[in-house]
């Protein structure tokens, strides 16, 4: 047992940059947070800590950076520096099946064994969401403890002032061991002043004093690198803990070495505090997050806190559904392939959890994050070499209602009777590109705005002032899948399209009944008192869709076809010898095809029509937050086909 009088410090930092993240996002935040933070710490090796890295992070730094892992070696080798793993990829572990997440666990186990030769004890739980269901392969990996809030412990009856040390958690008799970060020292570390810091580490419970957050908190969130670095924040800091004779850092593996549990626990399903508030769908995320507000202004808080309890991270997949069917795509593919080699690498990639779900961080907004979770899930179907020309029906997105897939060498269609009998996604196997990966806008919580709060140091994320832009804050009434069926009234404007204010009738979020799959096609159907529309897919050189309808007013047909370009800036919709950027929107007048040219795509995606048809063209955009305030985010480019007469057909495919 160590000095009985001493405050042991725990400190820790996690890094992490998204797969698929942006080369330049990368090198910035190395630059400005995780190379002059490692130096610092090298130039204090009496200061011991804790570091996590995820996979895609560390695989930039090995090709762009490879000093930096010597730099690691020479902590690790002297005691200073210990590293925990995650998943390789940095997947929410509850989010992907068992062997997956063991298989994740295993790859950064062997990652970290092979750079530095230790077995690494200790795992960075992703985004701290626990699932007591993940702990049997925690077990199993070899894993000896885990990392979560203390908010955890607290929503498990835990009280405050015994959150100074590691609990043991068991299943079936097994046990690991849990540590519980304080939320205070987040919100103190690295914002508040040095003497503030360390007034609160004298009072923490002993005999630990707990912190692990994120490393972007030191020079990628705004404000941070001038606080930190050239204000000198960091140095006071470590000089601060080397002189306080009261104070030791120890790694997490050398304090549960010499100090015992402080009892056992059973923590309920959570991740941090604000995680709560934004899984939960906007109107109770409003309430939640002014229910919070009122009681820290009552000085209540503390009192409270163990009781207040928003969403869990999977309700993100009930609050998007573009998120959810992105998921069950991913859980689809897990269960079909025979995960081995690259191909298991390329599923692994597409498992990383940032392009599910959306907070503080773009997440789900950031079109780059989704299309690099579709583009290895078909870089994994490649690399597998499984057949790629199938249909299958099934329930992939665990709605209770079947989904039809149609998949040959060149594309995949993926159509949803239950819902229009909409296209929900279309790719392309060559580029593997999804080009239908849009995002409805919608209305999110923080849209009222959010007062920041005046404190000294500089101030979190977490803190700042947020208005968005009124004059964006447009939303859709349906998620923008293609071939969703409305009937409107001729006199509708391409400004009452674009403003989410068409009239008339809607049959997006309805069911279609449909017939079995054969021969690539995909045959559905609904009637009403309003007339019937008949349509039928057939996947071949592209996807065609081949409509029937008639009706018992002057209805016209509208049919909504939401493409993606990647590079929305640099991407044109051309007809004839006219060319328009893909973000700005026109009435093209009557049309018969069409094409999209991305600079990203290997040809161009034409798009044609048999039948009287008109074409308006819209581009959409997004107002999400970010840890820099608000970003106007394209997300795609609609084109509504207004059908005349009793047919058409409707196609799909690469050109040339």
């Amino acid at each position: 047992m160590e000095g009985d009088n001493e405050i042991l410090f725990l400190f820790g930092v996690h890094g992490h940059q998204p797969q698929g993240n942006l080369p330049w996002v990368i090198e910035g935040a190395f630059e400005r947070a995780y190379k002059p933070f490692i130096e610092a710490m090298r130039a204090h090796p009496e200061f011991a800590f804790s570091l996590h890295y995820s996979g895609p992070l560390w695989e930039w730094i090995e090709k762009e950076r490879p000093y930096f892992l010597d730099w690691i070696g020479e902590m690790v080798e002297r005691g200073q520096l210990e590293i925990q793993v995650s998943g390789f990829y940095e997947p929410v572990l509850a989010s992907i099946p068992p062997e997956d997440q063991l298989g994740q666990i295993e790859m950064s186990i062997e990652y970290v064994k092979t750079k530095w030769g230790v077995r690494p004890q200790g795992l960075w739980l992703t985004e701290r969401v626990w699932e007591p269901q993940i702990l049997p392969g925690l077990i199993e990996s070899g894993i000896r403890y885990v990392l979560v809030d203390d908010y955890h412990f607290l929503c498990a009856g835990v009280p405050q002032e015994k959150l100074g040390g590691y609990f043991l958690t068991e299943e079936g008799g097994k046990t690991m061991a849990i540590f519980p970060i304080s939320e205070r020292l987040r919100y103190l570390v690295p914002f508040r002043p040095v003497k503030q810091v360390m007034e609160y580490l004298k009072d923490c419970p002993g005999p630990g004093a707990i912190l692990y957050d994120d490393a972007e908190k030191f020079g990628v969130w705004p404000g941070t690198h001038d606080w930190v670095y050239k204000e000198g924040w960091l140095n006071r800091f470590l000089n601060a803990l080397a002189s306080a004779t009261w104070l030791k850092t120890r790694t997490f593996s050398s304090f549960m070495d010499k100090h015992p549990p402080q009892g056992r626990a059973y923590l309920p399903t959570a991740s941090y505090l604000e995680m709560g508030e934004w899984s939960l769908p906007a109107p109770q995320a409003s309430e939640f997050h002014r229910i919070v507000e009122e009681l820290k202004r009552r000085g209540d808080w503390e009192r409270y806190r163990p009781y207040i309890r928003g969403g869990i991270w999977k309700h993100f997949l009930i609050k998007y559904p573009e998120a959810n069917h992105m998921h069950k795509r991913m859980i689809w593919t897990s269960k079909r392939l025979k995960k081995k080699g690259e191909a298991k690498r390329a599923l692994y990639k597409a498992q990383c959890n940032d392009a599910y779900w959306h907070g503080i961080f773009g997440g789900i907004y950031l079109p780059h994050l989704r299309r690099s979770v579709f583009h290895h899930l078909l870089e994994a179907e490649r690399l597998s070499k499984e057949a790629l020309c199938y249909e299958w029906r099934g329930d992939m997105d665990a709605d209770g209602y079947e989904e039809l897939v149609l998949s040959n060498t060149e594309y995949l269609a993926v159509i949803k009777p239950s819902y229009g009998g909409a296209l929900v996604e279309l790719d392309l196997r060559l580029p593997g590109v999804n080009i239908t990966d849009t995002l409805a806008r919608r209305f999110e919580h923080y849209h009222r705005g959010m007062e920041g709060e005046e404190e000294e140091g500089t101030p979190s994320i977490h803190k700042r002032a947020k208005h968005p832009p009124k004059e964006d804050l447009i939303y859709d009434p349906l998620p923008r899948y293609s071939f969703l069926d409305s009937l409107i009234m001729p006199g509708e404007t391409i400004e009452d399209w674009q403003r989410g204010r068409l009239q008339g009738k809607r049959l997006g979020d309805q069911p279609y009944r449909h017939s079995p799959i054969s021969s690539s096609s995909a045959k559905m159907h609904a009637r009403g008192d309003w007339g019937f529309i008949e349509k039928v897919y057939r996947l071949k050189d592209g996807l065609l869709c081949q409509y029937k309808w008639g009706f018992s007013q002057d209805w016209l047909l509208a049919v909504e076809i939401n493409l993606h370009m990647p590079w929305a800036q640099e991407a044109r919709v051309s007809v004839g010898n006219t060319s328009l950027p893909a973000t700005e929107a026109r009435d093209w007048g009557p049309i018969e095809e069409w094409s999209c040219l991305d600079p990203s795509l290997p040809s161009p995606v034409v798009l044609k029509v048999e039948g009287e048809a008109t074409l308006w063209q819209v581009p959409f955009f997004t107002v999400s937050q970010s840890e820099g305030g608000f970003d106007r985010i394209y997300q795609g480019t609609g084109f509504l086909l207004l059908l005349r007469g009793t047919r058409a057909n409707v196609s799909i495919r690469e050109g040339e």
